[in-house]
């Protein structure tokens, strides 16, 4: 049986057993009408994970997944914070929904992404723009919350995903975190620097992120203006890095400092 959703959020249960509310936003919904109709009308503290996987090796995946499992996820658990990602079963993404599931955390997990790429077995999705694309990609089954959004190509998501930290971190503090990343990425990055959000790039994890890292420390810069101009606008008051060399504390420590947490 094919289901048709509506304009409110359905709860939808994954093969696993576990549930999340999917809003199939309507092209008329703005930002603050589609966290309403996913129920995430309180303001909290928000993060904001961009990038990917490509390329990884494999030492740096297993240090990349313990950025996840030992402070992402318990440092969102730990202080409210509201996660925004891409919402797919795939690359960092689908570490960020595997630490939430290994860690046992409550925190809210929303991912944002364009209804046209997304499979969801048993739906079909309102569609303005066309039919749906041929290879479509399954949603991370840990996460909470979804906003499929309109969209004909990916990166479509990408000023949603900024904006919608924004409003759901009103007047508290919000962060983002690039890991890897390619062009979809340097939007995503663009877009949350410019909505005023502290970025911390974890440096060693290859592609964009060491591509920004190694311009701004000189080792090799990029042959990119984009990468030097965003360097110059916004390292370091804005722009900062963690090194998967270095140890886990100095990134939960950096963490800590910025959410001001009242439960250590």
């Amino acid at each position: 049986m094919i289901n048709h959703s509506t304009d409110s959020a359905f709860r939808y249960t994954f093969p696993n057993g576990q549930t999340a509310y999917i809003l199939d936003v309507p092209k008329t919904f703005t930002y603050t009408e589609s966290l309403n109709a996913l129920g995430l009308t309180v303001p909290s503290p928000s993060m904001v994970v961009i990038g990917g996987a490509s390329n990884m090796s494999l030492e740096s995946k297993k240090l990349v997944s313990q950025v996840f499992t030992q402070v992402l996820a318990p440092i969102a658990d730990a202080y409210g914070i509201t996660v925004f990602d891409g919402g797919t079963e795939a690359g960092v993404i689908q570490m960020m929904g595997a630490a939430r599931h290994a860690t046992g955390g409550n925190f809210k997990l929303v991912g944002v992404a364009p209804k046209t790429k997304i499979n969801l077995p048993g739906y079909t999705f309102q569609s303005n723009i066309g039919d749906q694309d041929d290879h479509l990609t399954p949603l991370e089954k840990h996460h909470t919350h979804f906003a499929l959004i309109p969209g004909s190509s990916w990166g479509s998501e990408s000023p949603w995903l900024a904006e919608l930290a924004t409003i759901s971190a009103s007047h508290h503090p919000s962060i983002t975190i690039l890991i890897n990343g390619g062009n979809v990425s340097l939007s995503d990055l663009i877009l949350n620097l410019s909505a005023g959000r502290h970025t911390i790039i974890i440096a060693g994890s290859g592609r964009l992120a060491d591509e920004i890292v190694n311009t701004i420390n000189g080792s090799n810069p990029s042959d990119k203006e984009t990468i030097h101009e965003l360097a110059k606008s916004y390292h370091p008051h804005q722009l900062s890095s963690f090194a998967l060399c270095n140890s886990l504390d100095i990134l939960k420590n950096q963490l800590r400092s910025h959410f001001n947490p009242t439960i250590i």
